[in-house]
């Protein structure tokens, strides 16, 4: 039987991270698992939040087609030390199985309730609250499609939204016709940060890939290009991706590119860090090629 999420804690003044957002932020993170019904959540749910007590802002995660949430937790918890509460629902079984799962136009309608949920109580299940303001949104693969169909979805606009290598298309359950999530230019959506993978192979393919969101998507937006690394080399280090999708040389610096990011953006968008958003804006100290267009 389910329970009733707890009642939300009055925000005070929001958590501004310092640093470089591609470092560790100041913060210890923790995480808890809900279940579907478990304190209100309507879907299970993993929350990624800082041990200290405060207010912060809340990122949705949105997983890859058949994906577990849970091989997210490096990205995720690199970004929640730096001050966010990050909610990461499970929308479906992570079993590998595309039988019966649900389209991508399914999983935006979830992905609302989940995004209903967390702004109002996901801060509160952490012990902290939640900043007042929109939510930013963010997922990998076709959970960066499910993301970009969510905000059309959302009452009050997303403060923003990151595609992490992101795939459109009609792909989906056995391959099924579904609706493109950019079937052209956007008139209006909040400011964007595509982080793409130049080894997407049929994982992520072109013509659906990072440059597709990144083409049609509304300005302001970012392109951070990751060569020689492949689609699900961001993912944690115990996953194992081999025969799936291309990789690359060094998916322990694809995960610290992507984490840090997620966290300058966020801090950008959410913390009004315009410190934060200058790293976007300049190279990367990385052994990665990382090149960078904006929009």
């Amino acid at each position: 039987m389910g329970t009733g999420p707890p009642a939300p804690l009055t925000p005070g003044a929001v958590f501004l991270s310092r640093g470089d957002p591609f470092l560790p932020g100041p913060l210890e993170v923790t995480q808890r698992d809900l279940r579907e019904g478990e304190l209100g959540a309507p879907k299970p749910v993993r929350v990624t939040a800082p041990t200290t007590p405060g207010t912060y802002p809340v990122v949705q995660f949105q997983h890859g087609f058949l994906s577990d949430r849970r091989t997210y937790d490096e990205i995720l918890g690199h970004l929640a030390s730096h001050g966010f509460v990050v909610v990461a629902p499970q929308l479906y079984p992570a079993d590998g199985v595309p039988l019966g799962k649900m389209t991508a136009l399914e999983e935006a309608k979830a992905a609302k309730q989940v995004a209903d949920w967390a702004q109002a109580f996901a801060a509160a299940v952490m012990g902290s609250a939640a900043d007042p303001r929109p939510l930013g949104v963010a997922g990998h693969s076709r959970g960066g499609k499910v993301t970009w169909l969510l905000t059309a979805q959302l009452g009050q606009p997303a403060r923003g939204i990151v595609g992490v290598d992101p795939v459109d298309g009609r792909g989906g359950p056995l391959l099924s016709a579904q609706p493109e999530a950019l079937p052209g230019p956007l008139d209006t959506a909040p400011p964007s940060l595509v982080v793409g993978m130049a080894l997407g192979g049929a994982c992520a393919p072109e013509g659906d890939n990072f440059q597709h969101f990144f083409d049609r998507t509304t300005p302001p937006t970012r392109l951070l290009l990751v060569k020689n690394q492949g689609h699900a080399d961001m993912l944690d280090a115990d996953v194992g991706t081999a025969g799936l999708c291309a990789e690359g040389p060094d998916r322990k610096e694809t995960r610290r590119v992507t984490g840090g990011a997620l966290a300058a953006f966020f801090r950008w968008r959410l913390q009004d860090d315009e410190v934060a958003r200058s790293f976007l804006d300049s190279d990367l100290l990385t052994t990665l090629e990382v090149t960078r267009a904006a929009r």
